[in-house]
């Protein structure tokens, strides 16, 4: 049987069955591990996409100027220009970018956990921060292209309608697709750091705080990894909006020979404290956060249940 059809008979017996046959599955872990994070990450960024859309423009030097700090505004010039689809402008390649990058950030955060394991048997704190900081750094490779070619789509002329390949034939090669690949780091390292080891504990703490809200009796391990996912994310999500910001700025549909969209993170920061004060930084915060909420509250609690699966079915 090929590769794909035994993954794709894996995974769907993981979603709709219960525990079965190891025998039936004769799939590598690797590759069900890898699927799992590419299903997890790809529900996570459809359930959370439109707020995204409405954070690239806040965070863009023309998006503030017509919006101002105005989530609700940018949401009614979208919405009243598209109609709902425009809320999913760039979604297509944010779904398809966002299963390698979501492969790479699940598995190597599993990855680096394991090899920082003290010899007790304990993962220190400090070892679950460098965990997720890596596993950030290592989407890096996956994310900044998907980061942009959406920003583009996104923060063009809606009368343009640019596709994904007009942006990848004037994107000027590899170099152009990792414009702005500094701030992106510095962002994915952050958010990884924070979400990874919060999440580790929350998915903890949170049955156990239920249970005693509820009579003893927790919900379900899906739900209280969704409620732990979003509470690991929301404040990840706000620390790393200024290096997001950065990054949109350099990343976003203008001139590519514009002097202010050529200037590194560092520059790049200093020119926006400058020219229009440090609270700019944080444009956008209160959508990442609201995006960042569902989308790796669905990412994370999916990604656990199915790996717990995935465990008692033998297939992993």
């Amino acid at each position: 049987m090929p590769a794909r059809r035994r993954t794709f008979l894996a995974i769907t017996a993981l979603v709709a069955s219960g525990p079965s046959s190891s025998d039936a599955f004769a799939v590598p872990s690797a590759v069900v591990h890898t699927a799992i994070g590419a299903f997890s990450g790809a529900l996570g960024a459809l359930s959370a996409y439109p707020f995204d859309m409405v954070k690239s423009q806040l965070q863009t030097d023309y998006g503030r100027a017509k919006y101002g700090t105005s989530g609700v505004a940018a949401a009614t010039d979208i919405f009243q220009t598209s109609g709902p689809v425009g809320f999913y402008r760039g979604s297509l390649v944010n779904v398809v970018g966002i299963i390698p990058e979501k492969s790479i950030k699940l598995g190597m955060n599993d990855f680096f956990r394991m090899c920082f394991i003290d010899q007790s048997g304990c993962l220190p704190l400090a070892g679950e921060v460098l965990a997720g900081g890596l596993s950030g750094l290592c989407q890096v490779v996956a994310t900044n292209p998907l980061e942009v070619v959406k920003v583009r789509i996104q923060t063009s002329d809606r009368s343009t309608k640019p596709s994904i390949i007009d942006v990848l034939r004037n994107v000027g090669g590899v170099t152009g697709l990792y414009r702005g690949a500094g701030a992106c780091a510095a962002r994915d390292v952050l958010f990884s750091a924070l979400l990874f080891p919060t999440f580790a504990h929350a998915k903890v703490a949170v049955p156990i705080f239920l249970a005693s809200m509820f009579g003893g009796v927790a919900p379900s391990q899906f739900w209280c990894g969704l409620l732990a996912g979003s509470l690991a994310a929301a404040p990840a999500a706000f620390l790393a909006t200024p290096a997001d910001t950065i990054k949109t700025r350099q990343q976003q549909a203008r001139d590519p020979a514009s002097e202010v969209q050529d200037m590194n993170a560092l520059e790049m920061a200093r020119h926006i404290i400058e020219t229009e004060g440090a609270e700019v930084l944080f444009s956008g915060s209160f959508e990442r956060v609201v995006r960042s909420i569902p989308q790796f509250g669905v990412t994370l609690s999916f990604f656990d249940v199915l790996s717990t699966k995935a465990i008692e079915m033998g297939i992993m």
